[in-house]
């Protein structure tokens, strides 16, 4: 499947970056996806969570965390600047090599 570079950034720090082939986030329309070559597209975000489908990783496995409000840039790749956030019980492993200080 095609893959997209995402980083989420807090105003203190980058939480996330890393190749990513499906985000779901909490709009203000509700949750909506994004995968690979979507068009050109800024969205406001409400809180809720903030769900990674990583390059590569298996069948169903995502990432998840709960985030605040904030907004999401996609053009090639995503941006999503969020004003808190923090993963979700169960993804301390994995968050570990993608969070960069």
């Amino acid at each position: 499947m095609a893959s997209f570079k995402l980083e989420v950034m807090t105003p203190s720090k980058r939480f996330y970056s890393g190749e990513v082939e499906h985000i779901i986030v909490t709009t203000q329309d509700g949750k909506e996806g994004f995968m690979a070559d979507h068009e050109w597209t800024c969205k406001l975000l409400d809180a809720g969570q903030l769900r990674i489908k990583e390059k590569d990783s298996p069948e169903g496995e995502w990432l998840v965390a709960s985030a605040a409000g904030g907004f999401l840039d996609m053009k090639k790749d995503a941006v999503v600047y969020i004003d808190a956030i923090e993963w979700d019980r169960g993804h301390e492993k994995r968050k570990s090599r993608h969070i960069s200080k």
